[in-house]
């Protein structure tokens, strides 16, 4: 029995799967794979095949801690200043960013129309003229202080509204009926 005793507390610790991990970004290279998806390379220890990108503080550090992720689940580490990656690096990261979100700036509410608790939505954004269709207004338009809206669509698409109180008079209306 004392062998026993002897052999579990001579044992490795469990690792803690909930410390994060800060990565320096002189230890990260980014590039394309073959297939065009983006691989990350921390030098001398791993190179990820594929790596999903995302901001930890979207709106009030947007430039700062990028959470780097194998998967949707695991995440690999924390990337605190991406600026000091090289300029190929920031790019690919970048251009990753950019994808994942991409929230067109609507400039103008031509109309909103409700029909069986979805609402139709007719706007100018930075890219053009948009219809697209919002189900639940309480859960898909999100606001942060002071003024500014985020609308999310059926398809799981994001517009921003930096500040409606900015809009014309009938885009301001539009948003004050359906609000």
């Amino acid at each position: 029995m004392q062998d026993k005793d002897k052999t579990e507390s001579t044992k490795a610790p469990e690792q803690d799967d909930f410390t994060q991990r800060f990565l320096e970004a002189k230890e990260l290279t980014f590039s394309r794979s073959p297939v065009g998806t983006a691989r990350l390379e921390i030098h001398n220890e791993v190179c990820h095949l594929r790596v999903i990108v995302r901001k930890l503080m979207p709106l009030s550090n947007p430039d700062k801690y990028i959470s780097l992720a194998a998967d949707e689940d695991t995440e690999i580490g924390i990337l605190v200043n991406p600026s000091e990656l090289t300029s190929e690096s920031q790019n690919i990261l970048n251009e990753e960013l950019d994808k994942r979100y991409f929230t067109p700036t609507i400039k103008k509410i031509y109309r909103v129309k409700e029909q069986f608790g979805i609402h139709e939505w007719e706007v100018e954004t930075e890219r053009g003229r948009v219809t697209f269709q919002v189900r639940g207004l309480n859960q898909n338009i999100k606001q942060a202080l002071p003024a500014r809206l985020f609308v999310t669509d059926v398809r799981g698409n994001r517009y921003d509204i930096p500040d409606y109180r900015e809009l014309d008079a009938k885009s301001f209306h539009q948003i004050q009926r359906h609000l």
